[in-house]
């Protein structure tokens, strides 16, 4: 028996934002992207390295399996995302920004 969290495929658009570096190299302030209502970083990774594919290299993994350790995904600025699912609505903002502090 297949896993649910595999087979369940249902897609949700959702808003993402890239701050900083990523957002000088995306060219981008915002892009809406489709994925799986429970998303992990991989696919919102991916769904952005296609979106954007001058981030993968600088950001996004050559293999858009994740982001590099310096970058991090958060949720409407309230939650991290980790290596887990996440239950993503059409209301809900992915951010990406960089995960190292500095001014």
């Amino acid at each position: 028996m297949a896993d649910a969290d595999v087979t369940d495929r249902t897609l949700v658009n959702v808003q993402a934002e890239p701050f900083g570096i990523a957002r000088m190299v995306s060219g981008h302030s915002h892009v809406t992207l489709s994925v799986p209502e429970r998303s992990d970083p991989r696919d919102l990774a991916a769904a952005l390295a296609y979106l954007c594919p001058d981030l993968v290299g600088p950001v996004i993994t050559d293999d858009h399996s994740g982001l590099h350790s310096s970058y991090t995904f958060n949720i409407n600025g309230t939650s991290f995302v980790g290596d887990e699912r996440v239950r993503l609505t059409p209301e809900d903002t992915v951010l990406l920004f960089s995960s190292q502090a500095g001014g």
